[in-house]
């Protein structure tokens, strides 16, 4: 019941300042000259939002998110879902009830690396099973503080350990957003290093690639992106306990990407993360690695958990299920 009127007082929140945005409109343009009145809105909303939970304990966030309505649930009506554990950690399957291909999109949300969960991105993980055609497998690993690094990824492996009894390497994308794409990369740098079988590729949606969040995007974007860097700064220390942020470990823009599979990255033109996303491109095209970048101009950072509510959001999300069948091609004898 509670999360029930948490979300109401959520959805009566936004409107009220999709309300006020359109009424002044007129009298004052936007942060962005290309943004709708929704995506003002929405950047509006996210920001205040964020800027609430910065106060409250970390358990109060974890509700405070999960308890985010989703105003617009096609997609999920449209896919299943099912608790569960693999390898010994919880774990989330989404599937499109149409059934789906022969492939598995690995996914690990963000938050941070403190808060965030399947429920609470369940919207991004119906619509990129459907996009992908495919059966998503979305990542319950421990969070910070209580469980600093490496405890998220050590359940990250084991969940990718426990994959490939059901599927093969080359059958499986690894994804990630924000806080989760660090983890995505870092699984990847981790089973290279370990001479272990890699995934056929990884889609990352605005990762969090270096902890020390130095890049001149973080000054450029301050208080357009709905990221703050003091507080992403404050997750960070939490997350890293003492270690230095700088180690490739922690920030896998630093590390040595030679030997990845293919990457599909995304960034949002406003979004504080977006020069050290262009730099892992840049780096992983010196490495080798076959590599694409999507900047999606004045997009702030997450925007394709957007939804239906935003038209860039699902072009995002389309692109990402088109990359994730480029990376496991389906022979037609083998589709469903």
């Amino acid at each position: 019941m509670s999360r029930l009127f948490t979300g109401f007082r959520l959805t009566l929140g936004y409107l009220a300042i999709l309300l006020v945005t359109a009424i002044r409109r007129p009298a004052r343009p936007p942060p962005r000259p290309s943004w709708s009145i929704g995506d003002e809105a929405r950047a509006d909303f996210l920001r205040r939002f964020l800027r609430r939970l910065r106060g409250l304990p970390v358990e109060a966030r974890r509700r405070q998110l999960e308890s985010v309505p989703v105003l617009l649930p096609g997609a999920l009506l449209r896919t299943r879902r099912r608790r569960g554990t693999l390898g010994g950690v919880p774990v989330t399957w989404v599937s499109p009830r149409s059934g789906g291909e022969p492939r598995l999109v690995l996914h690990l949300h963000g938050g941070g690396f403190s808060i965030g969960s399947s429920r609470a991105i369940r919207d991004l993980l119906a619509r990129l099973a459907l996009a992908s055609n495919a059966r998503v497998l979305s990542v319950e690993y421990r969070l910070a503080p209580e469980h600093p690094f490496p405890a998220g990824l050590d359940d990250v492996r084991a969940v990718w350990r426990g994959a490939l009894e059901e599927f093969a390497a080359k059958q499986i994308v690894v994804t990630g957003d924000s806080a989760g794409g660090n983890l995505a990369l870092s699984l990847m740098l981790d089973l290279r290093d370990r001479g272990e079988a890699l995934p056929a590729g990884a889609v990352l949606f605005s990762p969090w690639l270096d902890l020390r969040c130095t890049a001149a995007s973080f000054e450029a974007n301050a208080g357009v992106d709905v990221l703050d860097r003091e507080l992403l700064l404050d997750e960070a220390a939490g997350y890293a306990k003492g270690r230095d942020l700088g180690d490739p470990s922690l920030s896998p823009l630093h590390a040595d990407l030679r030997g990845l599979p293919r990457l599909y990255l995304q960034a949002g033109g406003t979004e504080l993360f977006r020069d050290d996303i262009e730099a892992l491109a840049a780096g992983a095209r010196a490495a080798g690695v076959g590599t694409t970048l999507d900047v999606f101009d004045d997009q702030v950072h997450d925007f394709q958990a957007f939804g239906a509510l935003s038209r860039t959001s699902l072009d995002a999300l389309a692109r990402a299920g088109e990359a994730v069948q480029v990376f496991t091609p389906v022979p037609k004898m083998a589709r469903s």
